[in-house]
């Protein structure tokens, strides 16, 4: 069952128009699965930056009950030398694989960077973007 999740998952971010870019899956568990757009990534001063879909098997908020959302994309800057990482700018929408409606999207100035050395998917999005 895992397997076809992951399968149909990757059929409908190929299928979507939105995406024409590279997405390549890199994490995921029962509750969510990454990709990152190889074709993002680059280096900014010293940190290096990529762009990183979330999608989610349940509905999402941010806080108790704003910003419901199934789905975000995330511009990411990851500093290698440390394994730290931050995010810049977001989308959320309320689909699957960045589909449906936008329910947010935002900046911030500069990303605060942060470690999660025992979170799998914080490691794949480090591997990802600093092996490219």
């Amino acid at each position: 069952m895992k397997t076809m999740k992951w399968a149909i998952a990757a059929l409908l971010l190929a299928a979507s128009p939105a995406f024409a870019a590279e997405w390549t899956l890199i994490a995921g568990n029962k509750d969510e699965i990454v990709f990152v757009d190889r074709t993002s990534i680059h280096e900014d001063g010293g940190l290096k930056k990529a762009s990183v879909l979330h999608s989610y098997s349940k509905v999402r908020t941010v806080g108790d009950e704003a910003f419901p959302h199934k789905s975000a994309i995330l511009l990411y800057s990851v500093r290698c030398e440390d394994r730290s990482l931050g995010f810049e700018h977001w989308t959320m929408t309320a689909g699957e694989i960045g589909s449906g409606a936008t329910i947010w999207t935002g900046h911030v100035a500069g990303p605060t960077l942060y470690q999660d050395p025992l979170n799998p998917i914080v490691a794949g999005i480090i591997d990802s973007t600093c092996k490219s």
